[in-house]
């Protein structure tokens, strides 16, 4: 028999959209009356939230779940969820009986119905408050606003797992912005898989992504906002120009361009070229000068030749992203790339221009956090360093959690989820070295 007092142990694994739904998800539990637990090893529950977006991806999470079947302890349950048992979750459950609980991506009630709850635990769940926050740092929360996407990308399996965008409305994440304010968050993360998209969907009714921004900073004082996830075609002058002005808005886009070659965005269906993208990024430059761009790029797409590959190599030189992430293309099942006919490209070749990217990108980021040193900057400390020459981890407005660049204090007192002045006085390409000057 289940009892409300049982233990759960979480086991992330995938995005922070993934993340959220975990967050969610133990939120039910929670307001049940469930308990977490720091040990799997003391768990009545362990539930193991998958990622199934490439193959990497999809080996990580079976292993995990392997390995937890393996390892578990007599009476312990093990409830897997997530983008893989959403994705495959029929064939999995043949193979893998010994789980206990299969879930897709989250909806609310739905484990707590598997799990035997009647309707008032399910009607306790519709608003599962506190989140368990998976990210580690009390100050630090994101919130999902909108799920699924409408584009069609062809490389992408995440709109046949997740369906199409559906976004939330605007006086829900305002709410959901207070509660998390509440509980001392610093700093909030908006995502969606295109957040730009935001509403949109809806027509006049679901509202935009700037209407979103303004009713947050209108309802909150939370000291920084940030988005990930931007996607070019409804990044309009509004938008920046609301992001330029408004200082608690983090001068910190994410926009995944994925390539530069005509021939190649169009065979990836993106919705827009070469061009207007170079006229995009220049705009944002021009309109928020402090502004630092976060990109994410694919290589070895089927098709892409030699010159498409200078194309975009001729364009991150000629940008200067702060930040940028390269994969290497991996065929998934179900996407529209699985119908290309062009000659698909050699993995070691494709892995030889990432290589270069890689290295383009090392001395454009090295050079940007060179020309830093002896300058005063804003520091918000995640964390107390383990290592012994320094003393804290945090990052700046131009650093996203868990993806970008940290800073290392190597002098000076601080407290984990404030914000100080330091000085940077070192650099390498991924780390400012700095002494902290003052609380903020």
């Amino acid at each position: 028999m289940i009892q409300k007092t049982s233990s759960i142990f979480v086991i992330h694994l995938g995005c922070s959209k993934n993340q959220v739904d975990a967050e969610q998800l133990v939120g039910e539990l929670l307001s049940v009356g469930f308990q977490t637990t720091d040990s799997v090893d003391t768990a009545d529950y362990i539930i193991i939230n998958t990622c199934g977006f490439i193959e990497p991806a999809k080996e990580e999470s079976i292993e995990t779940i392997l390995s937890q079947l393996q390892n578990r302890k007599k009476g312990q349950k093990v409830i897997v969820s997530g983008c893989l048992s959403q994705r495959y979750g029929k064939d999995l459950a043949s193979e893998m009986p010994e789980v206990d609980y299969w879930i897709g991506t989250y909806k609310p009630g739905e484990l707590l119905t598997k799990l035997g709850f009647k309707n008032d635990g399910i009607e306790c769940a519709a608003n599962p408050r506190p989140r368990l926050n998976l990210g580690g740092y009390a100050h630090h929360a994101y919130i999902k606003i909108a799920e699924g996407c409408n584009r069609k990308c062809a490389f992408c399996a995440i709109p046949g797992i997740r369906g199409n965008q559906i976004s939330r409305s605007i006086k829900d994440i305002v709410e959901e912005a207070k509660q998390l304010e509440a509980q001392g968050i610093k700093e909030l993360t908006l995502i969606a898989q295109d957040t730009t998209y935001f509403g949109r969907e809806k027509g006049k009714k679901g509202g935009t992504l700037q209407l979103l921004l303004e009713a947050i900073l209108s309802e909150t004082k939370i000291p920084w906002i940030r988005m990930l996830y931007w996607y070019p075609e409804f990044i309009d002058d509004s938008l920046l120009e609301l992001m330029a002005k408004e200082s608690r808005l983090c001068k910190y886009i994410d926009m995944p361009i994925q390539h530069a070659s005509d021939s190649q965005l169009k065979l990836m269906k993106r919705h827009y070229r070469k061009a207007e993208l170079r006229e995009l990024l220049l705009k944002i430059r021009e309109k928020i000068p402090n502004i630092t761009l976060r990109t994410t790029v694919l290589v070895g797409f089927p098709g892409e030749t030699h010159e498409d590959f200078e194309e975009l190599m001729d364009l991150i030189q000629e940008v200067h992203f702060e930040h940028l992430g390269g994969f290497v293309y991996s065929p998934e099942e179900g996407t529209p790339a699985e119908k290309l006919t062009e000659t698909p490209v050699d993995e070691e070749e494709a892995r030889v221009r990432l290589d270069a990217i890689t290295e383009l990108q090392e001395s454009i980021s090295l050079e940007k956090n060179e020309a830093l040193i002896g300058k005063e900057i804003v520091v918000l400390i995640d964390e107390i360093a383990e290592e012994s020459e320094y003393h804290f981890i945090g990052r700046t407005e131009g650093n996203a959690l868990d993806t970008d660049d940290i800073v290392k204090i190597l002098e000076g007192d601080a407290e984990p989820g404030n914000f100080y002045k330091a000085i940077v006085v070192n650099v390498n390409p991924h780390e400012l070295i700095c002494n902290i000057i003052k609380p903020c």
